[in-house]
């Protein structure tokens, strides 16, 4: 996976007690075909974004998927490994109703980790959409977050003042979490907090990217040094997009 990291390069920090929910349940309205699935390097996308997850020293790592995606994770083994990482710190749930909002992608996986490592101190929450994070990345937002006293509510990076994700949840929001719906309400909840809320300043690009239309996904493997596979996700016109005229907003969550 190292070809995927070429573009946003952090130093490695020490470690600490915090896991990490991978939100990949999304129904991809906007695109057209789960975007989770696309390929990207011989991987998938959803497969690219768990392997840095697993890279980096976030643990416990919850999955939260669709059924339609969770037909594909026993790839992810052979990922993990490919990665240096542990499969053994993964564990994946199914979301049943992704159509009622992220929210409850969220709420699930926050409960899978307090049940997995009940001293958890913090959740990195990651889009499953995320394949050019650096480890590194994820490793110095979780640093910062142990090394602030007193504790912040959030830390999220940001890239040339434009916020951007993943988001770390300090545990004292996990109960604020519970009463969220719908998408907007994580955007909210860090309204609430934000003189609490910590930025980690960085070049990296990725942290504001979205992965909703075709012409997002051709970027995204232009910056990862890969072609664009063909296949039933692709226009069947030129210029024309997937999914054209469906319901996503390419709105995101945080």
């Amino acid at each position: 996976m190292a070809h995927l990291e070429r573009a946003c390069g952090v130093n490695v920090m020490s470690q600490g007690t915090v896991g990490a929910v991978v939100l990949a349940a999304g129904l991809s309205t906007r695109l057209g075909w789960p975007k989770q699935l696309l390929p990207l390097g011989g991987h998938t996308v959803l497969e690219a974004t768990v392997a840095a997850v697993l890279a980096s020293r976030a643990e416990p790592v919850v999955l939260v998927v669709n059924r339609q995606v969770a037909d594909a994770l026993p790839a992810l083994g052979r990922v993990a490994a490919d990665s240096g990482g542990d499969r053994s710190r993964l564990s994946v749930i199914v979301n049943p109703h992704p159509e009622q909002g992220q929210s409850t992608s969220l709420r699930q996986g926050l409960r899978a980790l307090l049940e997995g490592e009940p001293g958890i101190q913090g959740a990195l929450v990651v889009l499953g959409d995320q394949p050019l994070l650096p480890p590194t990345l994820l490793d110095r937002i979780i640093q910062r977050f142990l090394e602030e006293s007193p504790r912040p509510a959030a830390v999220r990076p940001v890239y040339r003042g434009r916020p951007g994700h993943p988001v770390l949840l300090a545990r004292s929001l996990f109960p604020e979490v519970e009463e969220l719906t719908g998408d907007q309400g994580a955007r909210r909840l860090l309204e609430r907090h934000r003189a609490a809320v910590v930025a980690v300043e960085t070049d990296c690009v990725a942290v504001i990217q979205d992965l909703d239309t075709w012409s997002d996904y051709l970027t995204l493997c232009r910056q990862a040094g890969v072609q664009p596979a063909a296949g039933p996700w692709a226009p069947q016109a030129p210029g024309s997009e997937p999914g054209s005229g469906g319901s996503g907003t390419g709105m995101r969550y945080f």
